[in-house]
């Protein structure tokens, strides 16, 4: 069946404003992001996203909007949607292997950061979060040869890099390498002297040295620092045991009091 030049004409006009409407609608739940208007956004990339359901940037903004709320159903769901869609995006196989992680389902976060290294293999985030996802799986020596090839990577490349060194420097801690965590955390303070998680590690590794003095200056030094990662509960404690290790007891007992009305939390 032949279509004259003027349907043909009109139907193109009519689908490049459907486009366009969507492509706007997409733009506009972007800025309202950034301004950190998440319900307004929120709407605008559903309105993207009923005008076309496969928009895989609408759907990548959806899942950024349900992780800020800590709907990391729904973010997983969309992530999911993106990379069936576009699967050559490395950037959406890390952002789903990242709520994965977040949820601490790491067999399940583990194919997703691999597709994602496979794709970007220069990409430090995602060295980052495949290191610390063979952490939680029990797989040390993946784990180092992760965060050993994430640091050659970084060279101080990404905002990631102390964070790197801080939960490599950990891990190191925990195998009891004390001499190579060490060093791994003050390269995470050299960079960033204000990372409460790097002072509070070495505060551990001072405790360690039997360097009491030590790790009480670093333990109120993390203790006036803000930060997501460690916990008040967890330098609380550090401060109490080096506190009763040089027999100011008071200061033991008073740390230990604040530690113990704490409730405990998850540290990722």
């Amino acid at each position: 069946m032949k279509i004259s030049l003027a349907i043909f004409l009109l139907l193109l006009f009519c689908v490049d404003r459907e486009i366009c409407a969507q492509e706007n609608e997409y733009r506009k739940a972007g800025a309202l992001f950034q301004q950190q208007r998440y319900e307004a956004a929120l709407s605008a990339v559903e309105e993207a996203l009923r005008l076309d359901a496969r928009f895989v940037p609408a759907l990548v903004l959806k899942a950024r909007l349900a992780m800020v709320v800590n709907r990391f159903d729904v973010a997983r769901v969309c992530l999911q949607q993106a990379v069936e869609i576009a699967p050559d995006s490395a950037e959406n196989w890390f952002l789903l292997g990242f709520v994965n992680y977040l949820e601490n389902d790491f067999v399940a976060a583990l194919p997703s950061l691999e597709k994602a290294a496979s794709l970007k293999p220069d990409h430090v985030d995602t060295q980052f979060y495949l290191a610390l996802t063979f952490e939680g799986l029990g797989r040390t020596d993946d784990a180092i040869d992760v965060y050993e090839r994430g640091l050659k990577l970084g060279q101080g490349s990404s905002p990631q890099v102390a964070d790197m060194h801080v939960a490599y420097g950990r891990l190191l801690f925990a195998l009891g390498r004390f001499d190579d965590s060490e060093r791994l955390i003050d390269k995470a303070l050299s960079a960033r002297p204000d990372l409460r998680d790097a002072q509070y590690e070495k505060g551990r590794l001072r405790f360690e040295r039997r360097d009491y003095a030590g790790a009480i200056k670093y333990g109120k030094r993390a203790l006036e620092l803000p930060g997501a990662g460690t916990t008040e509960r967890q330098i609380h404690y550090l401060l109490a045991r080096a506190y009763g290790q040089i027999g100011q007891k008071e200061l033991a007992d008073a740390h230990l009091a604040k530690f113990r009305a704490s409730p405990p939390t998850l540290r990722r």
